[in-house]
This record gives structure tokens, sequence and C-alpha cells, in this order.
């Protein structure tokens, strides 16, 4: 479950008594939907999956009409500013190793020869990506397989509302950018990264089930599954979890909380782990007094 964990930005469980009330009322009626309220205005927080499948469609009423007071859009990234050709080259350039190095030097003999054979179980030779840092091999085999059960990054949730904001000519703006993205995979040693290709690849024939989870998970705003999760994976490394989570959430909340200050009704979208879970937004507002309901 962790590279699902780390993919989805999803995240132990010490709720506020704000995000506990919504959690134990999570149910068909719920959504991965919160509502925050200023003086003169909504802003709404909408959990995420970035990849999803064409049959996830349609979206629950209740986002579809946050999305449709909204008069702007804030995402983890702005989408519309990327160049998907110069983003690939930089992420290529991030993920090869340095000249000298190779992912079975890297990994060593023990380490990359289990590696090789999870591989082969799931269809892959790891030799094609010897050149590669082990969390960039880790992410794409993960979405060689993602794509086989039919999840598509252009079905998830940030590109649907991409697409309705370019028709409806609503402004879109990002929490934070691409480098800040690929800079958290990058700060991993080589160690971390290795083992968490291992633990990528010895949950491989798992992910079927656990996609299926999540989604149905995500669909009915179960805010318990998902905090039960995270509380299992990350309880083993809570290094990883400060990186990779709380410390991007406490750079968004004060961008959130400005937000409230105008007199215009906006739409936030973000990974569903940063919504649940010790240090997760809903939690930081919180502790400035901001309550988030849950819709």
């Amino acid at each position: 479950m962790r590279r699902l964990v780390i993919r989805w930005r999803l995240l132990g469980l010490a709720l506020s008594c704000v995000a506990v009330c919504a959690a134990v009322r999570a149910d068909a009626s719920l959504h991965a939907l919160w509502e925050l309220h200023g003086k003169h205005n909504t802003v709404y927080i909408l959990g995420s999956i970035h990849v999803l499948r064409p049959t996830d469609y349609p979206l629950a009423p209740a986002i579809l009409n946050a999305y449709s007071n909204a008069k702007s859009i804030f995402m983890e990234v702005n989408l519309q500013e990327i160049d998907p050709q110069r983003m690939q080259m930089e992420l290529l350039a991030s993920a090869r190793l340095p000249e000298g190095k190779t992912l079975p030097s890297i990994m060593g003999k023990e380490r990359y020869e289990r590696a090789g054979v999870l591989a082969r179980e799931v269809g892959v030779d790891i030799g094609i990506f010897d050149a590669f840092a082990p969390w960039f091999v880790a992410e794409a085999i993960s979405q060689l397989q993602l794509q086989q059960l039919g999840f598509q990054p252009k079905s998830g949730v940030e590109m649907f509302f991409l697409e309705h904001a370019r028709s409806d000519a609503k402004p879109v703006a990002g929490l934070e950018t691409v480098h800040d993205q690929i800079a958290l995979f990058d700060a991993l040693s080589m160690d971390e990264q290795a083992d968490y290709l291992l633990s990528s690849l010895k949950e491989a024939h798992d992910l079927p089930k656990e996609v299926d989870d999540m989604v149905h998970a995500w669909r009915r705003g179960d805010t318990v599954w998902f905090a039960d999760q995270l509380k299992s994976e990350f309880g083993r490394d809570p290094d990883l979890y400060e990186s990779l989570l709380v410390a991007r959430n406490r750079k968004w909340v004060p961008k959130i909380e400005a937000l409230l200050n105008d007199d215009k009704n906006y739409l936030v979208i973000v990974g569903t782990g940063h919504l649940v879970g010790q240090g997760s937004v809903i939690e930081l507002l919180g502790k400035d007094g901001i309550i988030a309901t849950q819709r």
C-alpha cells in the first residue's frame, strides 16, 4: 500500500475534534469534500485521486456543485502552466543516475536480484531501468500496472476539472510547483529509494484490490479508511510522512486561509491523504480556529 500512499499523497490518526466528528460520520452521503466559510465567501477543499478510470464517473452532485459555485480553482500544481515535453525531460533528467552509477550498484546484488524476480512476476524486465533511480523505477512500473487496470491520468480528478475550468474560463492556480514535487523524491536517500522500490514490487499482486478499495473509500468520503491506511504505513517511517505530506500541508495552509479573506468562492483540489490524519490540512486549519465541515 505504501506506493499508493505516496503516489496519491494519502497519509497515524490524531485528528482534531472537528476532523474526528467529520470522520465518524463518513457514510454514503459524504464525500472527500470539505467546506470552509469566510466572512464573505466559501472555500471548498476536495480530496482527489490523481488517476481514475473513465468508469469512475460521473462525480457526485455535491462535488460538481462545489465546482459550479467556485469562481477560481487551486490545485497542488497549476497544470495549465505545464509544458508536458519540458516536464518529461526534467523528470527524466532528475531520475537518471549520475555517470558511473547503475541501479544494480545502488541496490546491491541481493536486493537487485530480488527486485528483478518480483518485476518479472508482473511482466517487467527491470534491466531496462538500470540507468534510473529506484524511486523512478517504482513509479514507472506501478504506472504501467495502473494503465493495465484502466486508470488514466487524463481521467484523474484534476484533469477533469482543469478541462472544465478551461471551458468555463475559470482561473487556475497552484499551491506548489512541479519542481517542488520532483524534489521530494530527490531528497530521499538511495537506500530509502531502494527499499521503496522493493516494497512496491512486493505489493504488486495486491494492486487491483488496493486501488478498488481506495476508490470506493474515496467515493463514500470514508476518512476513517484513509486514516487507518496511512497510520499503518507511515507509522514505520515518520520522517517520510513528515517530508511528503505534513511539511507541504504547513506550507499550503496559510495560502488556503488567505482565500477566506476574499469575496469570491474557491475550490482547492489536493490529494486526499493531505486531508486526513495527524498534521493534515484539516487538522492544521482546526488548530487555527477554522472549522472545516465534511460534505
